[in-house]
């Protein structure tokens, strides 16, 4: 619109004025419609519809995201004649009751003359030039398999129901590029509204934005009603204040149930305690709700390690080993297997590496005295195959408890700084590196929809509630009496050599 606004100015009166005269109704129109956004819309409001391929607005309520949406689908929809646009929102009422229909939606920001057809029931408005405007629901995140378009405007972002699978599908749909009356090509761009949450996707979405927007409900002071600006401030130094008033995204670590600052390093130039103890925490996700039958994909399987070991006079675990997969169920049993008679050590001749691929190195030489499975669902099954080859496992039972309620029960035990990670060689002050996926769901997960999977957390509540109920009988501020605990080396496995330690160079337990 600068460029056609500036053509404008440069022409005679007469040369306007024919110009004028030769434009459509529907271009008048929408050059009106235009005027009167820019001079009432703030600068942060008005998107350019070139440039960015990804744009995310992340201000608070009442800032004016569906205005600004809206507009923004306009002014595709009349620069680029004959444009496919697609407009997804929450759930079909949004998108009937504030999307399309509302004060600020679609039909109230674009001028009746500029449309040609309008389709209640499919969320479809054609215009006056040829383009298409499309709605969809994050309901139904399948609707945007086969669909293409070349700009995109999804409302209300971190309220989506589905937002993984529609995220992905509005990325492989957001395809055609645009051809101009000029010759020149304009890409697909996305621009997405929403007041944020502590949502992890989220968080990654807005590190690789082309351009993110700011703004406070204060911004729209002007045209909100004085009541319910006079009720804001009950918020203020709050963070539902921070979120909702103005529009900071919280730090998704501290939000989350175990946080991050609890866990403490392991210095990678230590070497690692003794073990009492240690125990396999198996998550399976082979059931009929943990299996998309759309996707035919099952949710990963989750297994963590643990060691429990003393450390000043209470005791304490690490974590010694992580991994996550989507496995069926013959691979599932292999894989408990394997990690029942994987060794944590450091030797010459490693009979068996703690999982495939792993490298890690440990100067204990132990392996697992227990592996902890849910009972429930495949878990049930696992139990029993194993026991019928003489596997014996721990049914770790949780009653009607959700995740939430499960990972609460045990998050004392993180706080009090008895939960360890072994720190990594090259980056000091951080964990290894093949801990990362398990800090990613635990010290991010505050309920279902905050990470993308949850597995996890139930392998790491699993465990610690295991832990806590056999290490922690007088509570985390237990301290463990002198003399108490023998410090003396664990059995060698039977399929070790007997002269094992007199084969090392350096003793791994002096």
């Amino acid at each position: 619109m600068t460029s056609l606004a500036a053509r404008l100015r440069a022409m005679s009166e007469g040369d306007l004025a024919a110009r004028l005269r030769a434009m459509s109704e529907g271009d008048l129109a929408f050059v009106d419609a235009e005027r009167a956004w820019a001079e009432r819309a703030r600068a942060d409001q008005v998107l350019p519809v070139d440039g960015w391929s990804l744009t995310i607005a992340q201000p608070g309520r009442g800032w004016g995201k569906t205005m600004s949406g809206s507009a923004w689908v306009r002014r595709c929809a009349g620069i680029y004649p004959g444009c496919i646009i697609h407009v997804v929102a929450p759930t079909y009422s949004d998108l009937r009751g504030v999307v399309f229909g509302g004060a600020s939606g679609l039909l109230a920001s674009i001028p009746r003359v500029l449309i040609k057809e309008i389709n209640h029931s499919l969320f479809e408005v054609r215009f006056w030039n040829g383009t298409l405007i499309r709605g969809f629901s994050a309901e139904a995140p399948d609707r945007l398999r086969g669909p293409q378009c070349t700009f995109v405007w999804g409302d209300e972002l971190a309220a989506w129901p589905n937002a993984d699978e529609t995220l992905t599908n509005i990325d492989m749909s957001t395809r055609l590029v645009y051809r101009s009356h000029d010759g020149r090509l304009v890409q697909p761009q996305r621009y997405y509204t929403t007041t944020p949450r502590p949502l992890s996707w989220l968080k990654k979405m807005i590190d690789r934005a082309d351009r993110v927007i700011h703004g406070s409900t204060y911004d729209n002071k002007a045209n909100l009603a004085e009541g319910f600006l006079r009720d804001l401030r009950q918020y203020e130094g709050t963070q539902i204040g921070r979120q909702e008033i103005h529009g900071e995204l919280l730090d998704i670590g501290e939000q989350a149930i175990i946080k991050r600052s609890w866990l403490k390093l392991w210095p990678a130039k230590k070497p690692l305690p003794w073990f009492e103890f240690i125990m396999v925490s198996l998550d399976t996700a082979l059931t009929e709700k943990t299996f998309d039958k759309k996707s035919y994909e099952a949710d990963p399987t989750a297994c963590t390690v643990w060691g429990v070991f003393l450390h000043e006079k209470k005791w304490c675990v690490i974590l010694l080993e992580c991994w996550h997969d989507q496995i069926g169920f013959p691979e599932l049993v292999m894989r408990a297997k394997k990690d029942m008679k994987a060794i944590y050590g450091r030797r010459r001749d490693v009979l068996f590496k703690p999982l495939i691929g792993s490298q890690h190195e440990f100067e204990q030489v132990k392996r697992p005295d227990l592996m902890i499975i849910e009972d429930k669902g495949s878990g049930i099954s696992l139990r029993q195959t194993l026991a019928n080859e003489g596997i014996d496992s721990y049914p770790y039972n949780p009653g009607k408890a959700d995740k939430l309620s499960r990972l609460h029960a045990v998050s004392h035990v993180a706080a009090s700084g008895r939960v360890f990670l072994i720190e990594s060689l090259v980056s000091p002050g951080e964990a290894r590196d093949w801990v990362q996926p398990f800090l990613d769901e635990v010290c991010v997960y505050s309920g279902p929809g905050t990470t993308p999977h949850d597995d996890f957390v139930d392998s790491f509540s699993q465990a610690m509630r295991y832990y806590a109920d056999r290490w922690l009988n007088a509570g985390v501020g237990e301290v463990v009496k002198d003399g108490s605990v023998e410090y003396l080396p664990p059995p060698l496995p039977e399929d070790m050599p007997k002269d094992f330690y007199d084969q090392q160079t350096e003793n791994p337990y002096s």
